[in-house]
C-alpha cells in the first residue's frame, strides 16, 4: 500500500504540474463545476466498486449503496432527475488526483474528513453523510452488552492498518487487558473469527455488517454500541468552487430537514403536508431559495421525489431494510440521540 504521506506529496505535485502544462484546466475551474455538470448532461461521482452499503457495483454493472444515492440526489437536485448520474470507480489514492484533475465532480468512496485532506490536497468536505467508524464485532454467546465487559479479550485485526494502533490505544485508554492477533489480510481475520480463533473481530462498520450477513447464523453475531474510533465519511469536492461546495452541501441538508420535517418519497406530494408552512417553505412553495444556487424552485421537492429523506436512503442501504442491518447510532436523527442535523431553509 502507498503509505497516506506519500499520496499527499504525489497529489500535491500533480496539481501543480497540471495546472502548468494545463492552462485551460483554469478556465474549466473558472467556469464552475456546475456549468460543467449542465454542459456534459451528467454529474460525475468517484466512488468504490467494493463497499457493501456505501459503493459498490454488482456483476450486472447495478450500483448501489448510500453515497450512490447521495450522488442521485445532486443529479436529482441539478437535472430534475437521479438518472442523470455516472460513477467512476477510485481508489483511495486515485480519488483526490481525479477530484485535482477534474475528472470527477464529487468524490466520496468512504473518504474520511481529515485535516490533511483539506490543508494538503486542495479538497473540501461538504458535509458528512456517514458517521462511520472502527467498530468490534462478538460472538452473542457471550453473553455482553457492552466490550466493556470483555477485559481479556483477544482481537482479531488485519495488519498494515490504522485499526492496529487505535484498538491498542482503545484497550489501554480504559486499562483493559487484550491480545491482538493479526492477519495478513481482511479474509484471513474474519476467517479466524469465524473458526473462534479471537473474541472480537473489528473493522469500519459496514464491513462488519457486511461480513456478519453472510456468516452462517448473522443473528448470533453482535455489533458493539461503543466506537474504537469515529471517522465521519462524506462528500469533497475541489477546492475554489465555492457555489459547487455550497450546492453539494446543502443536497446533504435537504435530505436531513426532509427526515426532520417527515418527509418522504410517497408524502412529498400530500397536500396535507403542503399546508405546513415549513414544508412550504422547504419544498420553495413561498421562496425561491434554489436561486442562488442555480437551481430550479423545487430543487428540494425534486430530492425528495427522487430518493426521499435521509432516513429512508440510510434504511435501504445500510440500515433495517438492507442485508446489513446497521443500527442508525450516530447517524440517527438529533432528536432521536444522533448526530445528523440541519439547519433552517430560509
Amino acid at each position: 500500500m502507498i503509505a497516506w504521506a506519500q499520496v499527499r506529496r504525489r497529489v500535491a505535485m500533480f496539481a501543480m504540474f497540471f495546472g502548468l502544462l494545463w492552462p485551460g484546466f483554469a478556465s474549466v475551474a473558472a467556469a464552475g463545476v456546475l456549468q460543467s455538470v449542465r454542459d456534459r448532461g451528467h454529474l460525475v461521482c468517484g466512488v468504490s466498486e467494493r463497499m457493501p452499503g456505501l459503493s459498490a457495483v454488482d456483476k450486472s454493472g447495478r450500483w448501489s449503496g448510500l453515497e450512490i444515492e447521495f450522488c442521485g440526489a445532486v443529479a436529482a437536485a441539478v437535472f430534475g432527475t437521479r438518472e442523470n448520474v455516472k460513477f467512476r470507480p477510485v481508489t483511495a489514492g486515485e480519488g483526490p488526483r481525479a477530484l485535482s484533475a477534474g475528472d470527477i465532480d464529487i468524490l466520496l468512496g468512504g473518504t474520511v474528513w481529515t485535516l490533511s485532506r483539506e490543508a494538503d490536497l486542495g479538497m473540501r468536505s461538504a458535509g458528512v453523510l456517514f458517521h462511520d467508524g472502527q467498530g468490534l464485532l462478538v460472538p452473542r454467546s457471550f453473553g455482553v452488552s457492552s466490550v466493556l465487559e470483555l477485559s481479556g479479550a483477544s482481537i482479531c485485526v488485519q495488519k498494515g492498518t490504522t485499526a492496529v494502533t487505535a484498538v491498542g490505544a482503545f484497550f489501554a485508554a480504559r486499562k483493559m487487558r487484550f491480545q491482538v492477533a493479526l492477519f495478513d489480510s481482511w479474509a484471513d481475520a474474519v476467517k479466524a473469527y469465524v473458526e473462534g480463533t479471537c473474541t472480537l473481530l473489528t473493522g469500519d462498520l459496514p464491513s462488519l455488517a457486511d461480513e456478519r450477513s453472510r456468516m452462517a447464523a448473522p443473528a448470533e453475531h453482535l455489533l458493539m454500541p461503543e466506537l474504537v474510533q469515529h471517522e465521519p465519511t462524506g462528500p469533497f469536492v475541489r477546492q475554489g468552487d465555492d457555489p459547487w461546495l455550497t450546492l453539494v452541501h446543502w443536497t446533504l441538508l435537504a435530505l436531513i430537514e426532509a427526515e426532520q420535517a417527515d418527509l418522504t418519497r410517497a408524502s412529498v406530494s400530500d397536500s396535507e403536508r403542503l399546508a405546513d408552512p415549513r414544508v412550504q417553505r422547504f419544498l420553495g412553495k413561498d421562496a425561491a431559495l434554489g436561486a442562488n444556487l442555480g437551481l430550479a424552485p423545487n430543487w428540494t421537492e425534486r430530492v425528495v421525489a427522487e430518493i426521499g429523506n435521509y432516513g429512508e436512503a440510510f434504511n435501504r442501504t445500510l440500515g433495517e431494510g438492507s442485508r446489513l442491518k446497521l443500527p442508525r447510532g450516530a447517524n440517527a436523527l438529533w432528536t432521536n440521540g444522533g448526530l445528523m442535523a440541519a439547519p433552517q431553509f430560509r
